[in-house]
């Protein structure tokens, strides 16, 4: 029998250790953990050992936790404050009280008359605290999000009869060049992030100059300078989220852009328009926001242009992230990635639009590609974009796009013009690559994922 030198080094440990060792107690004792791996894969292949695989639970603190070990839970906490004097909830109101008041209670410490608590039980020890100081983790902690499961994995190797019974000494050594090995892991850039700067990269060959902006911005860049009326269900909590600090902005930075936003809201102004016919509120307007999407940044660019209109076209894009109140799911998430662009020029027209999606989209590697009527408050004509995916066969759905409405144009650029825009996602095209059905995968860094994830090429073999 001919075993590779490491092989051979692990047997004898085994033999040392009556059968059987984990990787990690090799690990321990000097053992590199890739070559015990490739040594018991050899040993497995030779009948020499089995190699199991066990998973462990095991508790460890959250921040919450950790802050409770310190300070104690929210409803002794309470008690101590009721105990010292406080007892009217207007002095209460620096604890978490919605937990506290409704633990405390549950518990039966303490009961509620007009505004003021009363300890109906002096409890002198935190049950909560206690608990958890003496790692006595129980269902409780994990509801109350104290405490979370984690897993690890154990490999154990265990020698077989036929490993027991060798005899190392008669065992020559060899160098295997067939052993199955472990997949190296080399350092390389996430496969989401080579397809975001193949895009940023041809944006930029075709003379667009790209743009930045912050996340959290008024609700005037956001909803108003893109003529979405003050009641449109989009800006409602449920979708948006709004900022507590800081919680608004003034918006005289915008000068008379402001004013002229309001009468197009209220009456059209001089865009042509009849307007949403109703109140504007500059108050509204200055709440802030997480951006719900890059086109608040196009919106801001149409500002800040200064240029004489001789000067046109102007070819603008980024690629940034957005957030909305979404419910998490596979394929939602609160945060994502967004490719927005907008041409302002004199002169444009749809066939224009149509020519620069389908130029980028052929360099991202897409032969066919089409534009399909849709409706968004902002743009005008309004169209869906799609591309042709041939190893599916299926049109996969990439974003909207269309032209800026008179009403968002004029207020915001001062003048009047044609505004090209379109507002992209790349996920899908991230997703195919790695082969993946949920898109929190492109966001939870699972190594197996990135190993096993090619290198990110243009679709259908695309130019580079």
């Amino acid at each position: 029998m001919k075993l590779s030198k490491q092989a051979l080094e692990i047997l004898e440990q085994l033999k040392q250790k009556n059968g059987e060792s984990t990787v990690t107690e090799l690990e321990k004792e000097g053992f590199d953990q890739s070559m015990v791996n490739r040594a018991s894969l050899e040993l497995e292949q030779e009948g020499l050992a089995e190699v199991d695989e066990e998973t462990d639970e095991y508790y460890v603190l959250t921040d919450t936790g950790k802050e409770v070990e310190e300070k104690g839970s929210p409803e002794y906490r309470l008690v101590e404050r009721v105990r010292s004097g406080d007892t009217h909830m207007s002095d209460l109101q620096d604890l978490d009280l919605d937990v506290a008041l409704g633990k405390a209670r549950e518990r039966s410490w303490i009961k509620i008359d007009s505004g003021e608590v009363e300890l109906v039980e002096d409890v002198e020890q935190d049950p909560v605290r206690e608990k958890l100081e003496e790692k006595d983790f129980t269902d409780e902690h994990l509801d109350r999000g104290l405490v979370e499961i984690r897993e690890s994995t154990v490999r154990k190797i265990r020698l077989t009869e036929k490993g027991e019974d060798v005899e190392t000494e008669k065992i020559e050594e060899d160098f295997n060049v067939e052993a199955e090995v472990e997949t190296p892991r080399i350092g390389k850039k996430h496969f989401y992030k080579e397809i975001l700067d193949f895009a940023q990269e041809k944006f930029v060959e075709m003379g667009f100059q790209e743009m930045t902006g912050d996340f959290i911005v008024p609700s005037f860049l956001n909803f108003d300078a893109l003529y979405t009326a003050q009641d449109h269900p989009a800006r409602d909590l449920h979708d948006t989220f709004f900022m507590k600090t800081p919680e608004k902005t003034d918006l005289s930075e915008y000068g008379e852009k402001v004013q002229h936003v309001k009468e197009t809201h209220e009456d059209g102004w001089t865009t042509g328009s009849k307007g949403w016919g109703y109140d504007w509120s500059e108050q509204e307007a200055s709440r802030n926001v997480l951006r719900t999407h890059t086109t608040a940044v196009s919106a801001r660019r149409l500002h800040e242009i200064d240029i004489n209109e001789e000067e046109l076209p102007k070819k603008f894009f980024i690629i940034g992230r957005n957030f909305r109140n979404e419910t998490v799911d596979r394929t939602h998430l609160p945060g994502f990635i967004q490719l927005d662009g907008i041409v302002v020029g004199k002169n444009l027209n749809y066939r224009n639009l149509k020519g620069y999606l389908s130029e980028f989209f052929e360099k991202m590697g897409y032969e066919e590609f089409r534009l399909i009527p849709s409706y968004y408050p902002y743009t005008e004509m309004s169209t869906e974009v799609q591309v042709y995916d041939e190893e599916d066969e299926e049109w996969l759905g990439m974003g909207g796009a269309g032209l800026f409405r008179p009403e968002v144009v004029k207020p915001m650029l001062g003048f009047e013009a044609t505004v090209l825009a379109w507002g992209l996602g790349l996920g899908r095209v991230a997703m195919k690559a790695a082969e993946i059905e949920d898109i929190r995968e492109l966001y939870r860094n699972d190594i197996e994922i990135l190993e096993e994830t090619p290198k990110w090429r243009p679709h259908n073999g695309g130019e580079q």
